[in-house]
C-alpha cells in the first residue's frame, strides 16, 4: 500500500466513523453543549466534512468547494462561518441550530467521495508538493480571513500535501471524533 491509498483508508474510516457517531447521537440535542466546555454536536458533526471541503477543495485544488453546491444551501453558510473556526459564541450557536440532518449525511457523503477521488489521483510524489499557494487561497473567503481564523491556520503554511492531510486532515478529525464519541458516553 502506497501512502496515497494509506490516506485514502484513513479518511474512509473517518467518514465511516463520523455517520456511526452522528446515527449514535441522533436522540440528542445537537444544538447545545452537552458538557461545559465543548462544542454542540451540531457545529463538530457539520465541522468535520467542512475541514476536509476547505483543505482539500481550496487550500489544495484551488476550486469550489462541495458547500457551494446548491443541494447544501440549508446548511450553515460557509462565507459567514467558514468552516467552523474561531467563532464567536453567538455563531457556534447559529451554526449548531442551522445543521439540518439530512443534508449534512448528504454533504458528508459528496465531500468524502470528492476527497477520495481526489486522493486516487495522486502519488507518493504528490504528496511530497509543498502547496505553497496555501496561504494566499485560504483568504478565499471573509471568514477565513478573521485574525482568529488566519491564526488557527497560520502553522499550516508552506507544508507539503501529504503533512496537510495530515493535519489538520486526519489528526485533527480523530481529535473530534473522540471528543464526540465521549460526548455520546457521557449523555
Amino acid at each position: 500500500m502506497n501512502a496515497a491509498d494509506l490516506l485514502r483508508n484513513r479518511v474512509t474510516a473517518i467518514a465511516g466513523a463520523s455517520r456511526d457517531l452522528r446515527a449514535a447521537t441522533a436522540a440528542l440535542d445537537w444544538t447545545r453543549p452537552l458538557q461545559p466546555g465543548t462544542s454542540p454536536l451540531g457545529l463538530t458533526f457539520w465541522h468535520l466534512p467542512r475541514t476536509f471541503d476547505w483543505l482539500v477543495n481550496t487550500c489544495i485544488r484551488d476550486m469550489a468547494e462541495v458547500a457551494d453546491g446548491p443541494a447544501y444551501g440549508d446548511l450553515p453558510d460557509p462565507d459567514r462561518f467558514g468552516f467552523g473556526t474561531a467563532l464567536s459564541a453567538d455563531d457556534v450557536a447559529a451554526v449548531a441550530a442551522g445543521v439540518d440532518r439530512d443534508q449534512l449525511e448528504t454533504y458528508a457523503a459528496a465531500v468524502h467521495a470528492q476527497v477520495d477521488e481526489f486522493l486516487a489521483s495522486l502519488s507518493d510524489d504528490d504528496l511530497d508538493r509543498v502547496v505553497v499557494e496555501f496561504p494566499d487561497r485560504q483568504r478565499r473567503r471573509p471568514a477565513y480571513s478573521t485574525p482568529g481564523a488566519l491564526g488557527e491556520v497560520a502553522h499550516l503554511n508552506a507544508l507539503p500535501l501529504g503533512v496537510l492531510f495530515a493535519r489538520p486532515g486526519l489528526a485533527h478529525q480523530m481529535m473530534h471524533l473522540g471528543e464526540l464519541d465521549l460526548l455520546k458516553q457521557l449523555a
